[in-house]
């Protein structure tokens, strides 16, 4: 039997590959770690800096170049010869109408109730006035 598990040794390989570089991976053909710390933190996002306070001399002084060069961009007006001093306009300023939805008061909703049952019964009446009592009506001569 010892030489049937020698020939047996000899045909199959063995399960256990030994690892060229470490045994954690997340590509077979990317980089390995040897232990599990070294894998956790190559595999976590890179920490985020925490944003710097804005300068705020610098913005001001931005702000003050901006503010400059669209005033000298601007064309200057030309000044307008002397004409009769016009009274002043005045303008009135824009009404802004802002419109509010809400619900029925009960006296509304009565209200309407009350208009609607008095428009549904009037078209019925004259509906029934003009086609059954009018044609009722006789014209006698003396």
């Amino acid at each position: 039997m010892n030489n049937n598990a020698r020939v047996m040794e000899d045909q199959v390989p063995s399960s256990n590959i030994p690892q060229e570089q470490g045994n954690y991976y997340q590509n077979p053909e990317g980089p390995r770690f040897q232990n599990p710390a070294q894998f956790s933190t190559a595999t976590q996002p890179l920490q985020e800096q925490p944003p710097v306070a804005p300068d705020f001399q610098e913005m001001r002084r931005l702000a003050l170049e901006q503010a400059i060069q669209q005033v000298t961009q601007q064309p200057v007006p030309q000044p307008i010869a002397q004409v009769a001093p016009q009274a002043p306009q005045y303008s009135q300023p824009e009404t802004n109408t802002v419109y509010v939805r809400r619900n029925l008061t009960l006296a509304e909703i009565l209200v309407m109730f009350a208009l609607s049952c008095g428009l549904v019964l009037g078209l019925q009446a004259s509906w029934f006035i003009a086609t059954d009592l009018l044609p009722r009506i006789e014209i006698r001569e003396k």
